[in-house]
């Protein structure tokens, strides 16, 4: 049942350009029966293979940009650390429903996010305002991804194009990279 899960998140995620994690971590708690902070901790071992194969796909079509990729895994590989032990020290229950709350958020932002205006015009290369733009939300994704065992990419995405001006292909395939460092960190952290 394990694969199913592992194939369901892994297709939705590289469809999408998110990691899974939204998919993965209510399946293994639901069906396997895992504890959620065991389901965080296998979701980001299991994002970070998801991340590198998209990535990979997308690269091949000529829509990933990798200085944006480390822009945003060099400020979320750091907070990712922080959202994992966070998480960890929640009680099961108050990671529960925390994770309901972001789940919800997450299904409002897909639902708006063809509605949302582009606040930067699309242009070739990178402004101080794009770099801003790029940490601030490693930052934010970081901690989220850490703490929720999800990838960031609901929330790379939409400010990648939204703030940013990147095409929708090239920001999931630029998200799917950048999870793959801070999905790593924050794995690791829930190992340990």
């Amino acid at each position: 049942m394990s694969f199913f899960i592992g194939l369901l998140a892994g297709t939705f995620g590289g469809l999408v350009g998110l990691g899974g994690g939204v998919i993965m971590v209510p399946l293994l708690v639901s069906i396997l029966k895992t504890g959620q902070h065991e389901a965080h901790g296998t979701s980001l071992v299991a994002l970070v293979f998801t991340g590198i194969m998209g990535s990979i796909t997308y690269a091949v079509q000529g829509n990933v940009d990798i200085l944006a990729s480390v822009l945003l895994a060099s400020t979320a590989i750091f907070t990712a650390r922080a959202g994992a032990r966070f998480a960890n020290a929640l009680p099961e229950w108050k990671l529960k429903k925390a994770f309901g709350v972001f789940m919800l958020l997450v299904t409002v932002l897909l639902l708006l996010k063809p509605y949302l205006p582009q606040v930067v015009e699309t242009s070739a290369g990178l402004t101080w305002v794009k770099i801003l733009v790029l940490l601030l939300t490693g930052v934010f994704t970081g901690f989220l991804s850490g703490m929720m065992g999800v990838g960031g990419g609901t929330i790379m995405v939409p400010s990648m194009v939204l703030l940013a001006g990147f095409s929708q292909h090239t920001a999931q395939g630029s998200s799917l990279l950048a999870m793959v460092p801070a999905g790593g960190m924050g794995a690791f952290t829930h190992w340990r």
